[in-house]
This record gives structure tokens, C-alpha cells and sequence, in this order.
């Protein structure tokens, strides 16, 4: 969890009952705090040649999100 998500969780509520944003600004702070979080999904890869297995968690595409935004 980066800090912006750090940051967005502990002031959720406050953020959602103090600012009132609208409600693509909420569906936006919900996709990046959610986002690389293992619990909504991801795809397993194997090595073809050693069998190794690695997870990769979604990510969240949002332009707002610090990892995924351009």
C-alpha cells in the first residue's frame, strides 16, 4: 500500500461525509485504495522451463491512482 492509499483510507469518511465529492470522485478514491489489493483478483503465471508460480493482483487503471495513472 502506497502512502496516497495510506492516506485515503484513514480519511475515508471524513473525505465522503465532511466534502461530499461527487460520485465519480468516490467510484475513483475506491478503485485506488482497492488497487494491487490481492482480495479482488489477479492472474497466477507459471515458467514453462522451472514451474515457478507468480501472482500479479489487478491493478485499477484509474487515471487518478499514483501507480496506474499516466
Amino acid at each position: 500500500m502506497n502512502i496516497l492509499q495510506r492516506i485515503f483510507t484513514n480519511y475515508y469518511e471524513e473525505i465522503k461525509y465532511t466534502l461530499h465529492p461527487r460520485a465519480s470522485e468516490i467510484e475513483n478514491i475506491e478503485k485506488m485504495i482497492n488497487c494491487g489489493d490481492s482480495s479482488f483478483g489477479g492472474a497466477m503465471y507459471g515458467c514453462p522451463h522451472c514451474g515457478n508460480l507468480k501472482f500479479i493482483p489487478f491493478r485499477c487503471h484509474s487515471r487518478f491512482c499514483p501507480s496506474c495513472g499516466n
